[in-house]
C-alpha cells in the first residue's frame, strides 16, 4: 500500500498554488546535529511559480543544512469530524488539505534581488492586514542593516503535491452531509469536498 493513498493526493497545480498563497506559513523540517528541528517561515511564490521566496535570520537552522534539498509543508484548513454529528460515518476522523513542496534552496546575494524579494513578500502579506505598509518607509541605513541581518533565499520547486484527506473514500451521500456540516464551521474547506 502506498501512502498517502492515491485518492488523498491532489495534483492540480493551480489549486495547490492558491492554497500556498492563502496559507503562506510553511513548516520546514531541518536536520541539525542529528536532530530534527522544525522552522516556521512565511513563503511566497515567485511570479512564474517556479520558486518559493523567503527570508529569515542568519542563525536560522535552515541555513545550517549541508544538503540544499528540503521539504516545505503548508498546513491549510483542517477539521475534526465526529460520528456523533454525522451518523453515516462510523469512526472519528480528521479532514485536512495540506500542500507539500520539495525543492532546492539557494541564497539571494544581490541587494537589488533582496529588495525585489522583500517587496514581493510585503505586497502579498500586506493584503492580510488590509494595509499598505511600504519598505521604502524605512530609511536606507536601516534597510541596509536589516538586509545584513537576514538571509534572503529562494527554493526552486522540484515537486509539488497536495495531501487532501476529505472523505474521498465515502459515498456521495455521506460527502454531501460532511460538506453541509463544514459549511457552518469551515466554509473554505467545505468547498474542497466534491
Amino acid at each position: 500500500m502506498s501512502y498517502p493513498r492515491k485518492y488523498y493526493t491532489e495534483n492540480n497545480q493551480e489549486t495547490l498554488y492558491a492554497l500556498i498563497a492563502m496559507n503562506p506559513l510553511a513548516t520546514i523540517n531541518v536536520i541539525q546535529a542529528n536532530k530534527v528541528r522544525s522552522v516556521f517561515i512565511p513563503l511566497t511564490l515567485s511570479d512564474d511559480k517556479t520558486y518559493l521566496l523567503g527570508h529569515a535570520t542568519k542563525d536560522n537552522p535552515l541555513f545550517s543544512e549541508d544538503d540544499d534539498s528540503l521539504q516545505a509543508i503548508f498546513h491549510c484548513q483542517n477539521h475534526y469530524l465526529s460520528p456523533a454529528l454525522l451518523p453515516d460515518i462510523q469512526l472519528p476522523t480528521w479532514l485536512y488539505a495540506n500542500v507539500i513542496v520539495e525543492g532546492e534552496l539557494t541564497l539571494v546575494s544581490q541587494d537589488n534581488e533582496k529588495y525585489a524579494l522583500m517587496q514581493n513578500q510585503l505586497q502579498h502579506f500586506e493584503q492580510f492586514s488590509r494595509s499598505n505598509w511600504q519598505l521604502d518607509s524605512v530609511p536606507q541605513p536601516q534597510q541596509r542593516s536589516l538586509f545584513n541581518a537576514i538571509n534572503f533565499f529562494q527554493i526552486r520547486i522540484t515537486q509539488l503535491h497536495g495531501a487532501f484527506k476529505l472523505s474521498q473514500n465515502k459515498s456521495p451521500h455521506t460527502r454531501m452531509q460532511i460538506k453541509a456540516h463544514l459549511e457552518q464551521y469551515k466554509p473554505t474547506l467545505s468547498q474542497r469536498i466534491i
